[in-house]
């Protein structure tokens, strides 16, 4: 029988034991417990007979072995040692490995020296005062038969008995509650609604109405409504499934520092867009390993938290260490050149904080392979920006240690934004970037240097001519003095500007399309959005324009 059909469903089933087994394996080294043993035991023993069931007997062996572990463990033949966890998470990566094979290539790795060695776990670390409890084999005494023999014939048995019941499983498969749908699938599906909006835009915008035109077309927007809800929720996944590898991370980092570090996680239950969720990982990577290398001294504990707000869910990665010290990062930023000190001397102290973005800026004095290049934090900001979302740094947090919060979107197919006038062009300025909106007399308006500044709440805020940085054709600009100017006043992490336009449309939910290629090399752009009428308006990439120092220009 043919059995490729199932393989997806094999290695996602497989994957999920093995993630099981290392969260329990996490548990054990703590403490012996025989709940979680009997789990060990469960998840092992599931994954051997889905092996054997797709004939992968390399996978099974070694699943069986591990149950022998669990099994003399539990019997209190066997003292569960540090070694004895880092050998069976050894097998857990093996078979993770074996698995992406399997994947890719359609055949599993050689796993008969992990096997080995893990057959000798039950032979060489028995529990005892000196007397080893081994038969000749080197087993212990109630091992009766050679585990290899008796493991070969078990498994041969059962990958008879699994075959004989694939009918069985396919009418499980059939009645699964749940099916993977892939994301480029809900995408298209967004695609297919942002039409439907732009249709039923249309209606509303045709002369002479009737009741029943205008009762249909109410009745068309809550289905739309609906129908794009239901695609949303769609997307979200449980943020689980990222969390769930740190604490085997955090575990082996730990170890490797010879540090005590506890881990917390909250909200793992807590539902994030399958986009956002997919580049979320890195980031939280190189934040638990800065708390890790940077913040944690000797022993501590280290927070991940998962939490809604609003239309935002955040994430916030803290630790009850070290918090960062700000006159480091003045001397490192000045040592690598990266800000004059005449600069520096204007910064506050968020500011200063924000400086540990910058790629080139370290404050540890040794590279290890954990962190001291100074490139982790910039891949937190590059990353937050991509999604729209804001990065938040408290320290220290209550007397020591430091929280670093990542704001992100529920969904990175709609957002808030404001759409706004320039040259009689339109264009859509994200929510999250923008503080307000005001009026500034030319009067107030500076001119230091080549770069024209306004003065907002008593403070100088650079600012962007929209019609110069976009290349649109200028209006005439008044020469009076008391000209207004319409500023939105943005803020990426602490970096304000203002920038001019010519009239505030009004706030619009909208969904964000991808940029064409040929707009990918412009600039200044996040992504596109079409309007009712079925224009197209470029959405304003609010942080690569503040990093673009080269557009604080005077106007001419």
């Amino acid at each position: 029988m043919d059995l490729s059909n199932y393989t997806d469903v094999f290695i996602t089933e497989e994957k999920e034991c093995l993630r099981g087994i290392s969260d329990g394996l996490l548990v054990l080294e703590k403490k012996k417990d025989e709940e979680t043993l009997n789990e060990l035991m469960r998840l092992s023993h599931t994954i051997k007979g889905g092996s054997s069931m797709m004939g992968y007997t390399k996978l099974a062996f070694l699943a069986h072995v591990m149950e022998d572990v669990f099994d003399y463990a539990r019997h209190g033949l066997l003292e569960i040692t540090s070694e004895t966890i880092d050998e069976l998470f050894s097998a857990v990566d093996a078979m993770q490995k074996s698995l992406d094979s399997v994947k890719k290539k359609g055949t599993e790795m050689d796993l008969t020296s992990v096997s080995k060695t893990i057959k000798e776990i039950t032979g060489v670390r028995t529990v005892g005062t000196g007397k080893s409890r081994r038969t000749k084999k080197g087993m212990p005494k109630h091992a009766k038969k050679s585990p290899e023999k008796k493991s070969k014939k078990k498994v041969l048995k059962e990958s008879k008995e699994a075959k004989d019941s694939l009918s069985k499983l396919s009418e499980e498969i059939i009645q699964y509650s749940y099916i993977k749908v892939p994301v480029k699938r809900l995408d298209a599906m967004v695609d297919l609604v942002e039409g439907l909006l732009i249709d039923k835009m249309r209606l509303e915008n045709l002369p002479d109405q009737g009741p029943e035109l205008k009762k249909n077309i109410a009745h068309l927007s809550r289905q739309i409504s609906d129908i794009q809800y239901e695609i949303m929720q769609a997307r979200l996944v449980p943020i689980s499934q990222v969390f769930d590898y740190f604490p085997r991370m955090v575990r082996d980092l730990a170890r490797e520092k010879k540090k005590k570090i506890n881990l917390t996680i909250l909200g793992g239950a807590m539902e994030l867009d399958r986009t956002v969720l997919d580049k979320l990982a890195l980031p939280l990577i190189h934040l638990i390993r800065n708390a890790v290398d940077h913040g944690i001294d000797k022993k501590g504990t280290i927070k991940i938290i998962a939490m809604r707000e609003r239309n935002n869910t955040t994430v916030a990665v803290e630790n009850d260490g070290r918090s960062i010290d700000l006159e480091k990062v003045k001397e490192s930023a000045l040592k690598r050149g990266i800000i004059s000190e005449k600069k520096l001397s204007t910064f506050s102290d968020e500011q200063v904080m924000n400086l540990i973005f910058n790629p080139n800026l370290s404050t540890k004095e040794k590279v290890t392979k954990t962190s001291g290049r100074g490139v982790g934090m910039s891949v937190v900001k590059n990353f937050v920006e991509q999604v729209g979302g804001k990065i938040v740094i408290r320290s220290p947090l209550n007397g020591g240690g430091t929280r670093v919060t990542l704001e992100l979107p529920l969904t990175l197919a709609i957002i808030n934004a404001l759409l706004v006038t320039v040259s009689n062009e339109t264009f859509a300025v994200p929510f999250t970037s923008i503080e307000r909106s005001v009026l500034v007399s030319s009067q107030d308006i500076k001119s230091l240097g080549d770069q024209d500044v306004a003065v907002v709440d008593g403070a100088e805020i650079p600012l962007f001519w929209t019609e110069k940085v976009f290349n649109l054709e200028r209006k005439h600009v008044s020469s009076r003095t008391d000209r207004k100017n319409l500023v939105i006043i943005v803020n990426d992490g602490g970096e304000r500007a203002g920038i001019i336009v010519d009239s505030l449309v009004g706030g619009n939910e909208i969904i964000v399309k991808p940029l064409a290629a040929i707009l990918r090399k412009v600039g200044y752009f996040s992504g596109s959005t079409i309007l009712g009428d079925g224009k197209t308006v470029l959405i304003i990439d609010v942080p690569g324009l503040l990093e673009d120092k080269t557009k604080l220009l005077r106007v001419t």
